[in-house]
This record gives structure tokens, C-alpha cells and sequence, in this order.
């Protein structure tokens, strides 16, 4: 559940673009904070905490990045970031996910989509800071634009085939995940995190392909504090998400 105080930092050089969310978020759950470019967001932060950012990539003087930066140097801000921006290529998105950045909007911006996935990374942190499992959220689990642009190139059976194989793989890796989380061995995790999330985001498994971009950021930057919370949570996602994956599928 989100909460009425739930303050999402916009941040959108296009004033339209501004008011066009600003009404997305117009319910009282939500508290939107509207800002031209990355130094008013600055300035805003100073005097406001944010539980969720919405930033533009393409903007002038300070683009998404850099304002992504800034926001976790300047104030080591720990909320959710999604980026929101024209392209629509799997690279670009996965460039976005690699950079940091939590989650990826993709314009035209469309409301169902993007209080989905608002109202996703806000239920996954709370006081603490740490992820609770997404399974239960009513959730796109599984992309299947990614599945149909699949299938263009190759029949059924065949994908069947092959996401059986990343399944099959991904279920030792998370097992192997298990058992280096209990020595603290983050250098393998983030190997394997690394792996999973690029296979995951190949066959639409977006939601796992996330949580181990995230996960795999925390550890990049040595945010080690609720390390083993996040963990335990990717793990029971994965388990649940891959006991029910062929139902999700919707592979005929």
C-alpha cells in the first residue's frame, strides 16, 4: 500500500510533461513536487524528503544522469530513482538499469503504467529501507511485448525450450546466491546478480531483471547495511516467481 505522504520529486524540463504528472499523482496518496531541471530538484531536496524521483533523461544544462548523480552524492538519497525518457530500445534500457537507476519509463508516458510501477518501488521500501517481496503486488511480472518481438524470430516450443534452460540455470544461481549470502562472499552474489540480470531482462523477466540491477548497485557502492534483507527477499521473488513462471508465460 502507498501512503498519502508518499512526496515523488518530478523533475521534467517540459512544463507540460510537469502538469500531465503532476495529474497522474492528483490522488491524495500522493504528494508530487514539481521541478524544472537537476538544480531546482537540488534546492528542493534541501528542505523536502523525497520518497520516490521521477526524472526526465533528455533535458539541458543537467541531464538525467547527471542529475541521478547528484542526487545520490549531494544528499545520499536512498529512495527509488526511475527514469523517464523517449528511448525504446532493450539496449537503452538496459544502459538506464545499468547506470543505477531503479526502473525505466518509457514515453509516451501512460498512467496505468507508470502508477504500476510507481506504486511497485514504493510498497518495496519501507522505514528501513528494505525490500519486501513483490509477489503479492498485482504486477506485469513478465513483459511480454519482449516475448512477442521473440517470437517473431523463432516458434513456441522452441522460447519454451530455451526459457526452460535460463529457469533450470537461474534456480542453481539463486541456490548459490543462498549459500555465499551466508559467508558475505559479495563479489560471487554480484556475479551471478549480474548474470541473472541480463538473461532475466532477455526473456522479459523484467521485475527479476530489476531487483537484481538494484540489488547489484548496492553492492557496486557499498551499500552493504540491509544487504542480507534484500537478498532474502530477491530470493523469495525468484523462488515464487519460478514455481508459477509458465502460467505467467502465456506461451500457447
Amino acid at each position: 500500500m502507498t501512503n498519502k505522504h508518499n512526496t515523488i520529486l518530478i523533475i521534467d524540463d517540459n512544463a507540460i510533461n510537469r502538469k500531465y504528472l503532476k495529474s497522474v499523482f492528483s490522488n491524495d496518496k500522493y504528494n508530487p513536487i514539481l521541478c524544472s531541471g537537476g538544480k531546482e530538484a537540488l534546492e528542493k531536496l534541501k528542505t523536502n524528503k523525497a520518497n520516490l524521483v521521477l526524472v526526465d533523461i533528455q533535458m539541458p544544462e543537467m541531464d538525467g544522469f547527471e542529475c541521478y548523480n547528484q542526487i545520490r552524492q549531494q544528499y545520499e538519497l536512498r529512495c527509488p530513482i526511475i527514469a523517464i525518457t523517449a528511448f525504446s530500445d532493450q539496449t537503452d534500457k538496459q544502459e538506464i538499469l545499468d547506470f543505477g537507476f531503479n526502473d525505466y519509463i518509457a514515453k509516451p508516458v501512460k498512467p496505468d503504467t507508470l502508477l504500476g510501477i510507481v506504486n511497485f518501488w514504493l510498497s518495496r521500501f519501507n522505514s528501513n529501507d528494505k525490500l519486501s517481496s513483490p509477489m503479492n503486488e498485482n504486477l506485469e511480472h513478465i513483459d511480454h511485448d519482449i516475448l512477442n518481438d521473440l517470437l517473431r524470430f523463432t516458434d513456441a516450443q522452441s522460447l519454451l525450450s530455451l526459457i526452460d534452460e535460463f529457469v533450470e540455470e537461474t534456480r542453481s544461481d539463486i541456490q548459490s546466491i543462498a549459500k555465499f549470502k551466508e559467508s558475505d562472499r559479495h563479489s560471487e552474489i554480484l556475479s551471478i546478480l549480474h548474470t541473472i540480470k541480463g538473461n532475466a531482462g532477455s526473456f522479459g523477466f523484467t521485475v527479476l531483471s530489476s531487483l537484481a540491477a538494484e540489488i547489484e548497485v548496492k553492492i557496486k557502492s557499498k551499500q552493504l547495511e540491509t544487504i542480507d534483507s534484500d537478498l532474502d527477499g530477491f530470493i523469495e521473488y525468484s523462488d515464487s516467481l519460478l514455481r508459477d513462471y509458465h502460467r505467467l508465460l502465456k506461451i500457447n
